[in-house]
């Protein structure tokens, strides 16, 4: 019983286990040595599955609630923070328009200068090569095609980095988080911002397609050295658009947005390659480049500029970029010209250009010379030098201009070997002369050109201070000119030239100075006379002295009239009152007309002085009016704009329609006449163009401006020199002789080799021979002494254009004398104008600095005028 029990595993105790067993056992008693009896093995605890399943049960238990009460929290953080979150303007987004660079360009597409506050340009994701896209990827988020706009691996790794680090340390940002980023939150680094990018980024990636959300991305991060989007840092780092680059260039730029300062090859080249060798073995682990290749690349060198380009601008030519930027500024407003990233293509001729400023260059340092103007500076005396240095009182003001006596150089340190000591006042001045500047002269020494004791006009452009006891200056400013040159069959403005020197937003004088045009004026009063049908060019019109409301203009030289002349001859010499008598006779109103219908915009007195030029013009406007008449009458507004270009947008042209403003029989008679004054009058000097030319030379009252307008069948140019500040330009100064050289220069330049072309008559206009003293119909035969029948002698007629219906009809007398145009030279600037500036004329002391000059003579001046002149 007992073994059966044990074998059946029934508990027994110690003392039943003990007992012997019984008699009729069949077991044989114990030997000696089984006197003791030994126990049996103690048995396993059986294993208790209901309390394993309990276990179980509130483990699972717990654990869906817990994943509940975790998704339950992460669903009540995401609406927290995404609560506010409004939702994605997918058509703004598709519409991303940042700031980015305009680019002004040249009629030939060389970049003249660049507008922007961020230097971007903007590229399809078409125009991108592969190679460039994979580098990016391999480098922010090689996972990019087949995630939905988060990477879930990262995001766990970055949690725990963060967590042990108590901040946030570590990003795990898609692109497409780094575009929500960048396009739809700010910047900083939080829980929330971090929330609200995962949300967006689901939905970017549900509104745009992959393409959409790289060509965001590439064209909008920052790759330092201000340069923003992968076009702007491939020309910066590389000198050559992102379309052009290699494998290893694009990996140098795909390792720049995660640290663009500090990454940067100019400022480290070690971090920079380390950093390029990294994104192509990614590119290589992830299958976007082979082995090979970024082993290749790996091997070369950076391949970067070593002097990038800071900014791109074309010295000489700043005029047109600054009339650019008008003209975006009208077209688009101001508040959008950092958003448009245009190409605007400007009209402008850059060789042209380059010698239209030479030639304005040229032209006022002849005058310098003659006038003396920073040069022939000569030692005056003492009490002049007393004299110069009493009118200065009182402190200086930077920007003043001031009479200076040059001091001797012993014993004084000059802060550069271009600097000339000066005494203005009781103020000591060190004066700049760079050298190959405008008052430099080359072949003389600082010592020559500005000897002790002379005197000569200083600018201040700094004060002194305890740290510089002596001020600093200039030599004061001189004459400025300008010259523009457009083309007569498109008015396409190919030249303008603002001043000696001109950069971008300083005043242009071309197209802001208003100045009185003088005779240059005076073609407009003759058209309108031409176009009344009450004068033609062979009207006799009466040189005499008329009285109008106590004002009595008179010619150049006063008191010297020669009676009866044709008009012709009268726009010839630039005759005054004969110009005044025709505004007289068809009216203020109807000169007002006729210029403007040629395009003069400027506002026009309203008396008689308008015949003399005293309305107040614009190169640019003055240079319109011709314009029109070197076309026929067929008006077009000049332009320096031939188009913008706006990506997305219909490329933008100027609207210039063009009209017949003017009868083309007037303008070609004008016209005719307007070639006197090249050929026999006051513009002569412009007959060295060795071609048909039409102009008119300006001098105004005082000489304080001098101008030259003229055209040929292919170009039409003004020309202006004068004092910012209106005052006399000197001695024997006009405008044939100040601007037409000027003027001369930029219309060789413009006319080149190319065959000479002559001013064509319409059909309406008639051809006649007439009597030059009469303006009648010359005679046919007349008789001779010796009874015989000749035609007049050929000095006595000449050939007339008249428009239809107004040539005479009547024959003139036959005159034993013609007297014609004998006494031209009372009109002055008779004799042809020298091709160089004379030699230094004689003068008195004091007339070198250009002071209170007096002129001699000249083609067109007017007599100050009370109330109109000063």
């Amino acid at each position: 019983m007992v073994e059966d029990k044990v074998k059946a595993g029934t508990r027994q105790t110690p003392e039943a286990l003990k007992q012997p067993a019984s008699s009729d056992s069949s077991v044989d008693k114990p030997g000696p040595s089984q006197a003791k009896t030994v126990a049996p093995p103690k048995p396993k605890k059986p294993f208790n599955w209901r309390l394993v399943r309990k276990i179980l049960i509130i483990c699972t238990i717990l654990g869906v609630l817990g994943i509940i009460a975790a998704a339950s929290t992460i669903v009540g953080v995401f609406w927290y923070y995404g609560r506010g979150i409004e939702g994605i303007d997918v058509a703004a987004i598709r519409d991303y328009r940042p700031k980015q660079v305009t680019r002004i360009v040249a009629r030939d597409g060389t970049v003249l200068g660049e507008l922007y506050s961020e230097r971007r340009t903007m590229v399809g994701f078409e125009e991108l090569p592969t190679h460039v896209v994979h580098a990016f990827l391999a480098a922010e988020d090689a996972d990019f095609y087949n995630h939905k706009g988060m990477d879930y691996v990262g995001m766990v790794r970055a949690m725990i980095s963060n967590i042990e680090a108590g901040a946030i340390r570590q990003g795990a940002s898609t692109i497409t988080q780094q575009v929500v980023k960048n396009f739809l939150l700010s910047p900083e680094r939080t829980f929330e911002r971090k929330i609200q990018e995962i949300l967006l980024a689901r939905r970017l990636e549900q509104a745009l397609n992959k393409q959409e959300i790289l060509e965001l991305y590439l064209n909008e991060i920052y790759f330092g050295h201000g340069r923003y989007g992968v076009e702007e840092a491939s020309r910066f780092y590389f000198g050559v658009g992102v379309e052009d680059i290699n494998v290893g260039q694009a990996a140098m730029l795909a390792s720049l947005p995660k640290a663009p300062s500090k990454g940067s090859p100019y400022k480290d080249r070690e971090r920079a390659k380390n950093r390029q060798i990294y994104v192509l073995r990614q590119m290589a682990r992830h299958g976007f480049a082979t082995a090979q290749e970024a082993e290749d690349a790996i091997a070369a060198p950076l391949e970067v500029l070593d002097d990038p380009p800071q900014s791109v601008s074309v010295d000489g030519a700043q005029e047109f970029v600054d009339a650019a930027r008008r003209t975006l500024e009208e077209v688009y407003g101001a508040d959008k010209l950092d958003r448009l990233g245009a190409t605007v293509t400007t009209t402008v001729d850059l060789q042209l250009q380059q010698k239209s400023r030479e030639a304005v260059r040229n032209g006022l340092i002849a005058l310098d010379m003659r006038q003396g103007y920073g040069h022939k500076v000569k030692p005056v005396s003492e009490k002049r030098q007393e004299r110069a240095l009493a009118k200065v009182k009182g402190s200086l003001s930077v920007g003043g201009n001031y009479l200076g006596v040059v001091l001797a150089r012993e014993g004084l340190e000059a802060p550069g070997k271009d600097y000339v000591p000066m005494q203005v006042g009781e103020h000591r001045v060190w004066v700049s002369i760079p050298e190959g500047s405008r008052y430099d002269e080359p072949e003389a020494t600082l010592e020559e050109q500005f000897p002790a004791g002379g005197l000569t006009r200083v600018q201040v452009t700094q004060l002194a201070s305890e740290e510089q006891p002596w001020a600093r200056g200039q030599i004061g400013s001189g004459p400025q000119g300008v010259v523009c040159v457009t083309e007569v069959e498109t008015g396409e403005v190919l030249a303008m030239i603002g001043g000696w020197s001109y950069g971008r937003g300083e005043f242009n004088r071309v197209l802001d100075a208003k100045r009185q045009p003088g005779s240059s004026f005076k073609p407009f009063v003759y058209g309108a006379a031409l176009l009344s049908e009450k004068f033609t060019a062979a009207t006799l019109v009466s040189d005499s002295p008329e009285i109008y409301e106590k004002w009595k203009p008179t010619n150049y030289n006063v008191d010297v009239y020669r009676g009866d002349i044709r008009l012709r001859t009268a726009l010839t010499h630039s005759v005054n009152t004969i110009a005044i008598k025709l505004v007289d006779t068809v009216g203020v109103e109807a000169v007002h007309a006729f210029a403007k219908a040629a395009g003069i915009r400027g506002e026009l007195i309203d008396n008689l002085a308008l015949a003399l030029g005293v309305s107040e013009v614009t190169p640019y406007d003055l240079m319109g009016g011709y314009l029109t008449l070197a076309r026929g009458g067929k008006r077009i507004p000049p332009t320096m704009i031939r188009s913008i270009e706006v990506p997305g947008r219909e490329t933008w042209t100027p609207e210039r329609p063009e009209e017949q403003s003017l009868r083309e029989d007037v303008v070609f008679v004008l016209t005719s006449m307007m070639t006197s004054v090249v050929e026999e009058g006051t513009g002569r000097g412009a007959k060295k163009l060795g071609r048909p030319v039409a102009g008119k030379t300006g001098t105004a009252s005082e000489v304080r401006d001098a101008w030259f307008a003229g055209f040929t069948p292919r170009h039409v140019a003004v020309a202006w020199v004068g004092f910012d500040t209106p005052k006399p330009l000197g001695r024997k100064e006009s405008g044939g002789k100040t601007a037409l050289p000027i003027w001369l220069a930029a219309m060789q330049a413009a006319e080149g080799e190319q065959p000479p072309l002559a001013f064509t008559p319409p059909a309406s206009v008639l051809v006649r021979t007439i009597d030059r003293e009469s303006g009648l119909l010359a005679p046919g035969l007349l008789e001779q002494p010796d009874g015989t029948m000749a035609p007049p002698p050929a000095d006595s007629v000449l050939e007339e254009y008249f428009v239809a219906g107004t040539e005479p009809v009547d024959v003139a007398e036959p005159a034993a004398k013609a007297p014609g145009d004998a006494l031209l030279d009372l009109y002055g600037d008779e004799e042809e104008l020298p091709a160089d500036p004379p030699p230094g004329d004689e003068r008195e002391e004091g007339d070198s600095l250009g002071e209170n000059p007096a002129p001699d003579e000249d083609d067109d001046l007017p007599p100050p005028l009370p109330g109109v002149l000063d």
